[in-house]
């Protein structure tokens, strides 16, 4: 079973593990299970749901990529 362990401040996902169902195991310290686990690394926990990370356009190669794969993009 996927299991994603959070940061305990920032709530982002720093790892996600395999761990057999019925096994007891605690994360390490400043960290915490969520309370779902379909989150992916770097994903924020928001209370309800995980929110994937904003990707930051740094190039002009990043704006043609988006521009191919999104035509009503402005680039």
């Amino acid at each position: 079973m996927q299991k994603c362990i959070l940061d305990s401040v920032t709530k982002i996902v720093v790892n996600v593990i395999e761990i057999e169902d019925g096994i007891e195991w605690n994360p390490p310290e400043g960290t915490e299970l969520a309370p779902q686990h379909d989150g992916n690394m770097f994903d924020t926990w928001d209370g309800t749901k995980f929110v994937a990370p904003v990707t930051e356009i740094t190039s002009q190669q990043d704006i043609n990529t988006i521009s191919g794969s999104a035509p009503n993009v402005i680039g």
